[in-house]
């Protein structure tokens, strides 16, 4: 099964927290934002990702080795 993630966006609404990375690479429990949610939908069956990536890319593709 197929799944898409939306992490575009600028995080305007968290700054000051996404100075230098998007609202999906904020560290939460000690684990970047994204990493919970792939984690949710590999437990449910996902096994085709597609991540949206569009303002800073890089600080999301850091967080999840891709």
């Amino acid at each position: 099964m197929k799944a898409m993630i939306l992490a575009a966006g600028f995080g305007t609404r968290l700054w000051p927290l996404t100075i230098g990375r998007t609202k999906p690479a904020i560290p939460f429990l000690n684990r970047p934002l994204i990493a919970w949610t792939i984690e949710y939908l590999r437990r449910h069956g996902i096994d085709d990702l597609i991540i949206n990536l569009h303002h800073e890319p890089e600080s999301v593709r850091d967080q999840i080795g891709a």
